[in-house]
């Protein structure tokens, strides 16, 4: 492992967490349709949270990176809602 993955390397735990606690979360409140989006929406503001904080502890936080989380949260937002509209989540 490189030195600066085995710095960050409780930062990536702990998002990783945070991801398989949502998608756990989703799977088990499936009748729940408005519940499950709601949960993909709070994991989701959790992730671009966690990014930001980690940026900001890392003197790295740029208006680019946030950019970035927001993007890549509101893609998986699509995602996660196209899957609990399509009925496979």
């Amino acid at each position: 492992m490189n030195k600066k993955f085995k710095k960050h390397l409780g930062y990536y735990i702990s998002l990783l967490i945070i991801l398989l606690l949502g998608l756990s979360l989703i799977f088990l409140v499936t009748p729940n349709l408005m519940l499950q989006i709601m949960i993909a929406l709070l994991t989701i503001c959790f992730y671009i949270l966690w990014g930001a904080i980690h940026h900001l502890i890392n003197h790295e936080l740029t208006l680019r990176i946030m950019v970035e989380y927001v993007l890549i949260g509101l893609l998986g937002a699509s995602i996660i809602f196209f899957m609990i509209m399509g009925g496979i989540i």
